[in-house]
């Protein structure tokens, strides 16, 4: 699936302990935001990464199946598969992924370069891909750690960097530690 390749092809070996993911609850609440981490604004308070997107934040794309959350190559990964309905129905995989040792300069360049961006106030990275449809936007929080926003699997690159985009200002950042 071009979503799982895409979300490997982002990862990196990190030094230091994976934390076990915690199992998303069905339904997604509204009050599970994490917490702001007072030593250092670091992305360790964020156990689930589908604390960040809740399958209701997604509503305006369409109908999303339950999200799958797991730990791949030491971040943690939360991603959602848009459901098909019929065969005129645009596919489309939009996830977070939490890097407790990867600062946003660090984002891989997909082919077409890696944008400045702001996101409410975040100096932000993103990397549309060249071979596929797909876009990677990544959010510093803190010194050395980020989450990025990744789209894939819809109708062109620029179209996935406008819904990155668009999830990380209305969702993402605004339930990400301050600092």
């Amino acid at each position: 699936m071009a979503g799982g390749a895409l979300l490997a092809g982002c990862t990196s070996t990190q030094p230091g302990t994976a934390s076990p993911a915690q199992s998303s609850t069905a339904g997604g609440g509204e009050s599970s935001a994490p917490q702001s981490s007072s030593s250092g604004g670091g992305t360790e308070s964020i156990s689930d990464p589908c604390t960040l997107l809740e399958k209701g934040d997604l509503s305006s794309y369409g109908e999303f199946n339950e999200p799958e959350n797991k730990t791949l190559g030491g971040a943690r990964v939360c991603k959602y598969q848009k459901k098909i309905e019929s065969a005129s129905d645009k596919s489309m995989v939009i996830g977070t992924t939490v890097r407790d040792a990867a600062r946003v300069d660090q984002l891989n360049d997909q082919g077409a370069g890696v944008l400045e961006k702001d996101i409410n106030g975040r100096q932000a990275k993103e990397a549309p891909e060249t071979a596929g449809a797909g876009c990677t936007l990544a959010l510093p929080v803190g010194d050395s750690s980020r989450v990025d926003v990744l789209v894939t699997s819809v109708g062109s690159s620029d179209e996935a960097c406008q819904i990155a985009e668009a999830v990380a200002k209305a969702a993402v950042e605004p339930r990400l530690p301050k600092g």
